[in-house]
C-alpha cells in the first residue's frame, strides 16, 4: 500500500460577498448623489470632488457592511436575521439606536395610514348614506335624512 500524502491548501482569506455561488457585486458609488447632497448639507461646497466622495461611499459601505456582519453573528443560532439584532448591535449607542426606533415607529404609522386610506378607498359610501362612528371607534352606514319640501328633514 501506497502512502499518499495529503496536500492541504491554504485557504486565502476571501472577500466578503465572494465565493461559490455568489457574484462579487461592485457597488462602488452606490451612495454618490445622496452623499454629495449631505456633505452639501453639513457644509461642504456644492458640488465636492469626486475623490471625496468617492471616501465617504467607501466609509458608508464599510459601516453597512460592519453592521450587518454584527448582526449576522447576534443572529448566528436562529439563522435570520431581524431588526431586534441591529438594536442589540446598537445598543452601546443612544443616538442610533433612537433614531433606529423613530424611523420603525414612523415606518409603522406610514403603514397604518396607508392601510386605512386603502380600506377607504375600497369600501366607498353609497350616495345618500351618512358614516357615523361609535364609542368603539366602529363606523356604520345609516341612510341620510330626506329633504322635505319647505326646507326641514325627515327621517325614515
Amino acid at each position: 500500500m501506497s502512502e499518499a500524502k495529503e496536500i492541504k491548501e491554504v485557504k486565502e482569506p476571501r472577500e466578503p460577498g465572494t465565493g461559490p455561488g455568489r457574484r462579487k457585486t461592485v457597488r462602488k458609488g452606490m451612495f454618490a448623489k445622496d452623499l454629495k447632497l449631505l456633505m452639501y448639507g453639513f457644509g461642504d461646497v456644492a458640488n465636492p470632488a469626486s475623490d471625496s466622495i468617492a471616501v465617504m461611499d467607501d466609509l458608508v459601505m464599510d459601516y453597512i457592511t460592519d453592521m450587518c456582519q454584527k448582526a449576522a453573528r447576534v443572529a448566528e443560532n436562529r439563522g435570520k436575521v431581524r431588526v431586534e439584532d441591529f438594536k442589540f448591535v446598537l445598543r452601546k449607542d443612544a443616538k442610533k439606536l433612537a433614531r433606529v426606533e423613530e424611523l420603525l415607529y414612523m415606518s409603522e404609522d406610514i403603514r397604518r395610514a396607508k392601510q386605512l386610506f386603502d380600506e377607504k378607498e375600497m369600501d366607498p359610501l353609497e350616495e345618500g348614506t351618512t358614516t357615523t362612528t361609535t364609542a368603539g371607534g366602529a363606523a356604520s352606514s345609516t341612510p341620510a335624512p330626506m329633504p322635505v319640501a319647505g326646507g326641514s328633514t325627515a327621517s325614515q
